[in-house]
């Protein structure tokens, strides 16, 4: 093949191949052409002739305007005398080897029996010489180079197929357990690669797309992919300084991404590598070990590994069941460094973000809040909530997750038993966080109190409030009434001679966000109902999820401790003083708390409203929920 006719045509793999048109190469220019044409070609007084030299060039002299034919880029000869559309061609040429021109299963076979004979190559050559390294560095850059080509398949994952009938996958699954952890690394990157949302999901989700990864994943499982992953993962030493211990780190982390991934990909696949790793182990050491010096301090890996648990956790009950209540308590020690001190970086930052979630998730069980309350989980919280820190806003919403039962109409995720014990818990939890005293800090937050550091909390975390307002309806509907428990909860809301006066600023406070969300409810639904695109279902069905979106069940959380202690006359009476000033009543209280007690029975978006509008016949019912 002659490259000249490159030169000459359009390049396609086809007229690469084609040898037609070839371009003859022109004969040398005589040295006088070179001269006559300004070349760089002097005379020397013996009539010979040399090249102009660097120090014979005048540098105050434009270059471009000493030589004919030079172009706008500053002169054909400064530079590799080629066109961009030679400079591509020559591009290609020099990589053509890297590229097929289709990626079909014989292509996928050539990259195959690429990678068997480098893996072949590469375990003779280091049975050969175990102690001479630079023996098998060739072979061992061969390798890594046949892995990392095998990428070019998350352009078409469908063909993935074709490495379980040629018989690869035992090679990859065995190269995950290779000597040199590099190569381990380019078989995990290969199988994140493949599970990216990118690869089965890019123009539009496919489902052949996603079931050949799929399919690919489980093939690699059977052959024991995800247990020796695991193995590979303990291997891993990421407190080295050297350019190992940064290999080791990308390998932490590329098997953390994969998998998230899989998660995205199928739940199952992920709780399976869950299991064969046994990974929640792993996690429950990791996300409370720092690899740097200040013991405050999270590295990249440490908050990786809590995202991934909170989102296993999140994804998977399964996963959640088999967190066991150890895995609590370490979350929980965890938490415990954030009591004296707000996170000054974003990573650490998130890191106490996903170690809050994730004891969220753990403890919506029956089973997690029992070992929530067996390590003295509601202690910790009142104790992250006397200090001036972002863990006091973040501990309210795991107050709210520990207060809240598991709904009796969630079918599969709860029998009736565990529900019953659910409710248990919960009241055992209730009755723990008011006898440690914790309602003062609770109301501090709902009133917004604090120095200036707090202010900006209070500001960067809005939901606080929806959250304080959940806690303590949750505390009054989990006391029962007349128990000194739940008188205590009233008493913050009536006069008393110890204290005449802040009872009205708590009631000022609860009719305040009531209103606020009442407002914003109340726009959402004239939005939807606005809408004459939507039939009657889908139109009632719209406005119910707008408004839920915009706060209506915080505003049903107000309306519930609007009902409790509204039962008291001298509060009854402020708190319809004050609806009046923002033209709502008690009976728009009533009556968003019997739609929501009305909704809840009937678990359905368009319950109808219940037939009392009595706000201690509705706290009644509220109890009975």
């Amino acid at each position: 093949m002659d490259i000249n006719d490159i030169f000459n045509e359009t390049v396609t793999h086809t007229t690469l191949n084609a040898g037609k048109n070839k371009r003859k190469l022109g004969g040398a220019p005589s040295m006088r052409e070179l001269k006559e044409g300004g070349y760089g070609i002097v005379d020397n007084s013996d009539g010979t002739a040399k090249r102009t030299r660097v120090e014979d060039v005048d540098d105050t002299v434009d270059a471009t305007e000493e030589y004919p034919g030079s172009d706008d880029e500053g002169g054909r000869f400064f530079s590799d005398g080629l066109t961009a559309k030679e400079k591509g061609v020559m591009d290609w040429v020099d990589h053509a080897d890297e590229l097929d021109a289709t990626l079909d299963p014989a292509s996928v076979q050539r990259l195959v029996v690429r990678l068997e004979r480098a893996v072949s190559k590469n375990t003779t050559d280091r049975v050969n010489y175990p102690d001479a390294p630079e023996k098998f560095v060739e072979s061992e850059a061969e390798l890594d180079e046949a892995i990392q080509r095998l990428q070019l398949l998350a352009n078409d994952v469908q063909l993935l197929k074709v490495l379980n009938d040629l018989g690869a996958l035992p090679t990859l699954v065995g190269l995950v357990a290779h000597e040199n952890a590099d190569i381990a690394l380019d078989v995990i990157q290969l199988a994140v690669e493949m599970t990216a949302e990118d690869a089965w999901n890019s123009e539009g989700e496919s489902p052949e797309e996603r079931a050949a990864v799929v399919a690919f994943i489980s093939d690699m499982a059977q052959n024991e992919f995800f247990v020796v992953l695991g193995q590979n993962l303990r291997r891993l030493n990421e407190g080295g300084e050297s350019s190992e211990g940064e290999a080791d780190r990308q390998g932490v982390f590329q098997t953390l991404a994969l998998i998230e991934n899989l998660v995205s990909l199928d739940v199952s696949l992920a709780e399976q590598a869950v299991a064969d790793m046994k990974l929640l182990d792993w996690l429950q050491h990791r996300v409370g070990k720092s690899f740097v010096q200040s013991t405050i301090q999270v590295d990249s890996n440490q908050q990786y590994a809590a995202e991934v648990t909170s989102i296993l956790l999140q994804a998977s009950p399964k996963v959640r069941e088999q967190a066991g209540s150890t895995f609590i308590d370490t979350l929980l020690q965890c938490l415990a460094k954030y009591r004296k001190h707000t996170p000054d970086e974003d990573i650490a930052l998130e890191h106490l973000e996903n170690i809050v979630e994730s004891i969220c998730m753990l403890i919506a069980t029956a089973r997690g809040k029992q070992a929530f309350l067996e390590a003295e989980g509601v202690e910790l919280l009142v104790l992250l909530q006397k200090q001036p820190q972002v863990a006091r806003l973040l501990s309210l919403k795991i107050l709210d997750y520990a207060l809240t039962p598991p709904s009796p109409n969630r079918a599969g995720e709860a029998s009736n038993v565990e529900t019953a014990n659910a409710d248990t818990e919960s009241r055992a939890i209730a009755k723990r966080y008011i006898d440690a005293s914790g309602l003062k800090y609770l109301f501090s937050t709902l009133m917004h109190h604090g120095k200036s550091n707090m202010k900006k909390l209070y500001k960067a975390y809005p939901e606080s409030d929806e959250r304080a307002v959940n806690c303590l309806a949750w505390l009054l509907r989990l006391t029962e009434t007349g128990t000194p428990l739940h008188w205590r909860i009233l008493a913050k809301f009536v006069p008393s001679p110890a204290d005449p006066s802040s009872w009205k600023s708590h009631v000022d406070r609860i009719v305040e966000l009531n209103t606020a969300y009442s407002e914003r409810v109340k726009e959402a639904g004239d939005r939807i109902e606005s809408d004459s695109d939507l039939d009657e279902e889908d139109g009632a069905e719209e406005r119910y999820l707008s408004r839920m979106d915009a706060g209506l069940f915080t505003l049903q959380m107000t309306d519930t401790v609007i009902a409790f202690v509204a039962e008291e006359e001298q509060v009854r009476e402020r708190v319809e003083q004050r609806l009046k000033r923002k033209g709502r009543s008690l009976a728009d209280v009533c009556s968003e708390l019997a739609e929501y007690i009305a909704t809840k029975r009937s678990d359905t978006l368009t319950a109808p409203a219940a037939t009392t509008d009595n706000a201690k016949d509705l706290s009644a019912l509220l109890l009975e929920l």
